[in-house]
């Protein structure tokens, strides 16, 4: 019974390096957003091995000791650390967004709020394909909420895993041996699954909680390494321990952590973390004094506030100044500042943390479900109401693409001196697209609505492409009524109508084969034979590498275009195909909010930037009765493409025409069409 004693003492003993080592794996965070220049180091991923070594720590000595797990106390004791702190900083970015941040990043900012206080802002970032990467004016103020998901998805549910495996196993020692064997088993997969991913689609992996569970799984394997009191050497602990934490230092620098982790890339910064946990207590030449000290102490104090805080308020300096990159003297007032806010967080939350310590559960879990909702509810109940659909603007007869119409000299000579159209805050959703016309990326329906007369038609056409086919579903929608026509609209998110088995670069392989399956779809409705034109248009950001030596990409394109367009039923049914609008680099939006810069015509581009060549001019060359349909005239001036025409903001992302742009070409649209078909 002594020896037992001992050693569950023993096994209990606090590892004071884990302090200093969770310190400077988030402080390694803060310094590489702020002096980085977009690297991204191994500091996320160290952080997690140290949670996952933690928390399995913990549940083995439980499931060891035959003890009851406690969930309801662990939940508690965790999320009223984390929550508190996190709803002040989501609170402060709800009002950012309102009065600092861009206005047409509105709506996403607000639903990424919402998503990081629930604690799924991976898997937001993942739906809303939003790369992790360097900050900027358009970069999410809460991206870096994504591994504080990771890690609350991996406690709230591996304990209630845990809990399953008492209640189907109950023998103490084959529960235990069952512990750990899945443990492992599911480490392995993680890894496997990670390293697949990664190669894969990087963007995607980066954030996915599967992918990154085998950071946490080999944390837990060292638990379960410690927990038998194994350990190194006591002579080679000096050497491993400094070498763990130089591999932790140097990952950033070696490898770009948004493109490579968690791959097997990441085994150099979870490798170091291993390392230095096995060298603890290693004498006075290992790094355990320095990791106990009381300045690493009080890092790892304040290291979840700054992590919490810097990006946030590194998004503000760069939307105010304008810029994309910050120098030293602006990473050092961002981290000062951060500083600052997680002092005054820590004092703020002090009677609140102070009340919710108590041996029962209730207090810590009330405190942090109280924090959540003040987080989540105000901006998910403005997000609601900013996202409700509403009517298109109105605007002026003598605005937007009438002020190019030469046969308008009328319009050319109006100035616009009022509010532009659509306002700032409404340009994200100034979006014709409904849910009935469209299929996201890998969704394995085809969605088409029918506009117009959907029985007695005179006209039945199919209008499909991508997103910028369904820009215009308003106008589609108007020309269909006042013709007596039928409209079917079909738009599928980055795929063209091009032949079926034609690449896609940087998709993931699931939304490929379903762009895939949607061509085919449509290459069937083509040949129906019941329609009597067919109107396609898709971004000319589309990327269409030629297959063949020698071959442009405009050539290749033309080709896919050529083998879609053959699978209509006769010649005689024209193809109508659109030329796309232009494109502005999305950074041009923060040239919107300076109406001098609009006036002054530094909100524009040259014709020949803006407007991207594609192979829709030598494929309506080479095909049959099919009609190249050219709107860019009403679009752009003689030399240049605005981002404001007339008094209404031609693009809402750089990418895509505003619906209230879009509604101005209507008659263009409608003239160009019915000149064709009738």
């Amino acid at each position: 019974m002594e020896i037992r004693a001992t050693r569950a003492s023993q096994a209990r003993a606090r590892i004071g390096e884990i302090d200093g080592l969770r310190g400077i794996a988030l402080t390694l965070v803060v310094v590489f957003h702020l002096f980085g220049h977009g690297r991204v180091s191994g500091g996320v991923d160290v952080f997690l091995t140290v949670s996952g070594f933690l928390l399995v720590l913990s549940l083995g000595r439980a499931l060891d000791a035959g003890r009851p797990l406690g969930i309801f106390s662990r939940w508690g004791r965790t999320f009223a650390r984390l929550a508190p702190p996190a709803a002040l900083v989501l609170v402060t970015v709800t009002a950012l967004a309102f009065t600092v941040y861009s206005p047409w990043l509105l709506e996403q900012n607000l639903i990424e709020v919402v998503s990081a206080a629930l604690y799924v802002e991976n898997w937001q970032l993942i739906t809303s394909q939003l790369a992790y990467g360097a900050a900027g004016p358009d970069t999410s103020p809460v991206q870096h909420f994504w591994s504080l998901s990771v890690q609350a998805q991996f406690f709230l549910v591996f304990p209630l895993l845990v809990a399953m495996l008492t209640l189907v196993v109950r023998a103490r020692r084959a529960r235990v041996i069952a512990f750990w064997s899945l443990l492992a088993g599911a480490t392995v997969w993680s890894f496997i699954y990670a390293w697949r991913a990664n190669m894969a689609d990087p963007q995607v992996a980066y954030f996915d909680t599967f992918a990154r569970f085998w950071e946490l799984g080999i944390g837990g394997l060292l638990a379960g390494v410690v927990l038998t009191r194994r350990s190194l050497p006591a002579p080679a602990k000096p050497l491993t321990g400094w070498a763990g934490l130089a591999m932790i230092i140097a990952s950033g620098f070696i490898f770009d952590g948004g493109a490579m982790y968690p791959g097997p890339a990441a085994l150099l910064p979870v490798g170091g973390a291993l390392l230095v946990i096995l060298s603890t207590a290693g004498g006075p030449l290992s790094p355990s004094r320095m990791l106990t000290s009381g300045p690493l102490r009080w890092l790892d104090r304040i290291s979840y506030g700054l992590y919490l805080w810097h990006w946030p308020l590194l998004i503000v300096v760069l939307t105010v100044t304008q810029r994309d990159v910050i120098g030293w003297g602006g990473a050092l007032v961002v981290l000062g500042s951060a500083l600052v806010a997680t002092l005054l967080t820590r004092w703020l939350l002090r009677a609140p943390m102070a009340w919710a310590t108590n041996p029962r559960p209730m207090r810590s879990i009330s405190l942090a479900v109280v924090a959540i909702l003040v987080a989540a509810v105000p901006a998910g109940a403005l997000y609601t109401q900013s996202t409700v659909r509403s009517d298109p603007v109105a605007v002026d007869d003598c605005a937007g693409a009438a002020t190019l119409d030469p046969a308008r000299p009328d319009c050319a000579d109006q100035t616009f001196d009022g509010e532009l159209q659509p306002a700032l805050e409404d340009l994200r959703r100034d979006d014709a697209n409904r849910a009935e016309c469209w299929a996201g990326l890998e969704a394995d329906t085809v969605e088409i609505c029918a506009l117009g007369e959907e029985q007695k038609y005179t006209k039945r056409i199919l209008a499909v492409g991508d997103s910028h086919n369904n820009v215009f579903i308003d106008v589609y929608e108007e020309i269909a009524e006042a013709r007596g026509w039928r409209i079917d609209a079909a738009g599928r998110a980055g795929c063209a109508w091009v032949a079926p088995e034609t690449p896609i670069y940087g998709q993931t392989e699931a939304a490929q084969r379903a762009c895939v399956d949607w061509r085919k779809e449509i290459d069937e409705r083509a040949a129906s034979g019941d329609y009597d034109a067919i109107f396609t248009t898709a971004s000319s950001k589309s990327t269409f590498k030629p297959v063949e030596p020698g071959q442009t990409g405009e050539e290749y394109h033309a080709r896919v275009l050529m083998q879609a367009w053959s699978n209509r039923a006769s010649e005689e049914t024209p193809i109508l195909a659109l030329r796309d609008n232009p494109i502005f680099p999305k950074e041009m939006l923060e040239c919107l909010a300076d109406r001098a810069a609009i006036d002054g015509g530094k909100c524009a581009l040259p014709r020949s930037r803006a407007l991207l060549d594609t192979g829709v001019d030598e494929a309506v060359r080479a095909t049959q009765n099919a009609h190249l349909i050219d709107l860019s005239d009403l679009e752009c001036a003689l030399d240049t493409c605005s981002m404001v025409q007339g008094g209404i903001v031609v693009t809402r992302d750089g990418g895509h025409l505003t619906r209230t742009y879009a509604a101005t070409l209507a008659p263009y649209l409608d003239r160009e069409m019915a000149r064709r078909i009738d």
